[in-house]
């Protein structure tokens, strides 16, 4: 009996179809389909903090292209920072509204 892994073009991914995982579609960089918010302070924290997160994943990416970071990219990262600094919630934890 043989253990090896038989691939069949059954289990190929349909090159019609669009490739990357699905959260790929919610992309923040530049040409995203999500408009990134007009005005951060509307935002809650929450909010914010996840708008934080998708920028930071995507300017990682985007350190790895051999001409950096895109520059809006790089712009919104500015904005977000600036927003959480003016609200002060980068050392307080979670919960504390103090």
């Amino acid at each position: 009996m043989s253990d090896a892994l038989t691939v069949t073009s059954d289990d190929l991914p349909d090159p019609s179809s669009p490739s990357g995982p699905p959260e790929a579609a919610a992309d923040p960089g530049p040409d995203s389909v999500d408009a990134f918010p007009p005005d951060l302070s509307r935002l809650s924290l929450v909010e914010l903090h996840v708008w934080h997160s998708r920028i930071s994943g995507q300017l990682s990416q985007d350190l790895a292209d051999p001409a950096g970071p895109h520059p809006t990219t790089r712009d919104r990262h500015q904005e977000l920072v600036a927003e959480l600094d003016a609200r002060g919630t980068w050392l307080r934890p979670p919960g504390d509204a103090t």
